[in-house]
């Protein structure tokens, strides 16, 4: 059986596509994998994780996970995916002759020009450092002037997490990520727009998630200011385990970052899972979710909370001829089975050929 090792700072079974890709590769790999613990462990037949502690100062932290990483690499007889961080170049520097596939899930995504500068340089400067890379979209592998020979595609997967058959009649959106750094409060003041000038009153808006800062109080002022309290609910972060009701319930996905260039190639996790679960998207116009959104399954719109407002007008006038089922058909490529299936594993397969030649 072929084997596999991934090496990633995120713990086993808190980062989806690892997950996902163990779950559909593990009949045909033996996997490990070397990550930090500071959280329940989550255990997948077939995968043998080998835990770094995360206890102690930054510094010691980063050194014992190099070292372990660079124990197991040494004994280790298959192919190398290495997830990136920073200091990912030390494990290939320590062993140029072992096979290792950098992947890429993000590029720098902060609002400060200087520091997303710097990460991305960074990123590109390790990228150099291996001899294959796989990245999320063409869009960032562009941006990181990655020859095409030695690299490729391996997009965002999602599976239909919910199966019921949506209705229309009244509009129910929902919204689940991060509260930092979205601009979500322009969505707000969309519904505002909605419900206050335009009366619709057959509405209701979900939210779902935290932010780093007092976000999370400051959007429930806004909608308290707006005097739309009956019409959107702030939970605050939900286990992802506990989501099932919502997107069950609700018929329209609310996929918000703003357009900016460094969010512009960055495909959104939520755009793929609320699609194949039948939610009909409200996304904002970046590159990405142009690459998916069609009439079918959504809209795009600008970040402002106007051109929010008319989609809900849009999708409202519309609602009769909006299918659940043909939302869900649009981006099946994208579930995580056929994904692995079709990209992931001739990736490992060719990747292994070449290096044999």
């Amino acid at each position: 059986m072929k084997k596999l090792l991934i090496i990633s700072k995120d713990q086993f079974g808190y980062h989806t596509d690892i997950f996902k890709w163990c779950e559909y590769l593990r009949d045909e790999y033996e996997i490990e994998t070397v990550t930090f613990k500071g959280r329940p462990k989550v255990e997948l037949s077939g995968v043998k994780n080998h835990y770094v502690s995360n206890s102690g100062k930054i510094q010691i932290r980063g050194l014992r996970y190099i070292l372990t990483c660079l124990w197991h690499i040494l004994f280790f007889k298959g192919i190398i995916l290495v997830c990136h961080f920073k200091e990912c170049y030390i494990l290939k520097k320590c062993f140029p002759w072992k096979k290792m596939i950098l992947d890429i899930r993000t590029l720098g995504v902060s609002k400060d020009n200087n520091l997303r500068k710097r990460t991305d340089a960074i990123i590109k400067k390790n990228t150099e450092k291996f001899d294959y890379v796989t990245i999320i979209s063409d869009g960032l592998r562009k941006k990181l002037s990655l020859p095409e020979e030695k690299s490729a595609i391996l997009p965002l997967g999602a599976d239909a997490a919910s199966k019921t058959t949506k209705s229309f009649d009244k509009l129910r959106l929902l919204y689940v990520g991060t509260l930092s750094n979205r601009d979500i409060h322009k969505t707000i003041e969309g519904v505002a727009i909605v419900v206050n000038k335009e009366k619709l009153q057959n509405i209701h808006y979900d939210i779902i998630g935290d932010g780093l800062g007092n976000e999370l109080e400051e959007l429930k002022q806004l909608v308290a200011e707006k005097g739309i309290e009956n019409y959107v609910t702030l939970h605050g972060y939900i286990q992802h385990n506990k989501l099932q009701s919502f997107l069950d319930n609700c018929n329209i996905g609310v996929s918000f970052v703003p357009v900016t260039e460094y969010y512009e190639y960055q495909p959104v996790t939520k755009s793929f899972e609320y699609i194949l679960s039948g939610l009909y998207t409200i996304a904002t116009n970046t590159y990405s979710n142009r690459e998916i959104i069609t009439k079918e399954n959504g809209i795009l719109i600008e970040d402002t909370p106007e051109s929010f407002a008319k989609a809900i007008l849009e999708i409202y006038s519309r609602k009769e001829t909006i299918d659940g089922k043909v939302i869900s058909s649009t981006l099946q490529e994208y579930k995580w089975e056929n994904l692995v299936n079709n990209k992931l594993k001739p990736i490992l397969d060719n990747y292994c050929k070449k290096q044999n030649q």
